[in-house]
């Protein structure tokens, strides 16, 4: 049995994916290939006929998309590298603040330490005066009393 379409021996394999122009069926080959029948145009692959400019505007359309992705993709980056920059610098700044409340806090406790040593030796030697007029108030009024 035949097929519907005629068969293609030998070529590019787009051919036999377009219809052809002859409608009664070619002759079947038994894989010898005959140079005395076939023209040296059916030798050399031939490009698609129709759908070529289809082919040429797929692909413009498909470079022109990739091209405004580069671009998009390009402006996202300036947008995020100014973020990131900015984020950086506002890091920068609060770190110096807290570098810089560090250094007060760590002053003003010094400062706080060296007070607190001062009134404790200020409140020893109050106590130790008041030990020592107890003492003599002591000796006085047993020296008085007796």
């Amino acid at each position: 049995m035949e097929d519907p379409e005629p068969r293609h021996v030998g070529g590019d394999a787009t051919q036999a994916d377009e219809p052809s122009e002859t409608t009664a069926p070619g002759p079947q080959s038994n894989g010898v290939h005959n140079t005395d029948s076939e023209s040296p145009e059916e030798e050399s692959p031939q490009l698609p006929r129709q759908g070529s400019s289809a082919l040429e505007t797929d692909t413009a359309e498909r470079l022109e998309v990739m091209a405004r992705d580069r671009d998009s993709l390009r402006a996202e980056v300036t947008e995020l590298r100014k973020s990131l920059e900015e984020i950086q610098s506002k890091h920068e700044e609060d770190v110096h603040d807290l570098q810089d409340k560090l250094e007060e806090s760590q002053s003003s406790k010094g400062h706080a330490e060296t007070q607190y040593r001062t009134l404790l030796g200020k409140v020893n030697t109050i106590r130790a005066q008041l030990g020592e007029r107890l003492k003599a108030d002591a000796v006085r009024t047993s020296r008085g009393g007796q």
